[in-house]
């Protein structure tokens, strides 16, 4: 019986001893700083600025916003598939077979349909457009042509 209590206090001072040595290893690694920054800040940034710049450049910031163009009377602004445009000012009817979705409103304008003023439209083919019934104010992300 002296025996089995004797192994029994040994493993138990050698699980204090190895509990004791983790306590002072978890305070030394937070005095080295190792847990000191907000998540975030400067001192433990989630990317690097420089990282944030040189993938903008690639990815062409440019492409990304939306650019102000002017359609005279008479002429028809044709986008890319995925375009999105935005009519500011004007008045104008939807040409092309698959015509704009209003993500505004969520409806399809079908070929011949008049646009609503600053609505947002997306190109679902290359063939949809605006054609200007009087001068048009159009912003758009993406390709397009004007004819």
């Amino acid at each position: 019986m002296r025996i089995r209590i004797r192994k029994i206090g040994i493993v138990g001072l050698f699980i204090t001893a190895l509990f004791i040595f983790g306590i002072i290893l978890f305070q030394a690694g937070l005095k080295a700083g190792a847990a000191s920054s907000q998540p975030g800040s400067s001192g433990d940034p989630l990317i690097t600025k420089s990282y944030l710049d040189q993938r903008l450049s690639e990815l062409g910031a440019e492409k990304n916003s939306y650019g102000k163009v002017t359609v005279a009377k008479g002429k028809t602004i044709t986008a890319v598939a995925g375009a999105e445009m935005i009519v500011y000012s004007g008045n104008g009817t939807v040409i092309g077979t698959a015509g704009l979705l209003n993500l505004s409103s969520g409806q399809v304008f079908q070929k011949g349909t008049s646009i609503v003023l600053y609505n947002l439209y997306f190109s679902p083919a290359s063939s949809s457009g605006i054609t200007a019934a009087s001068e048009l104010t159009v912003f758009v992300r993406g390709d397009y042509q004007i004819k």
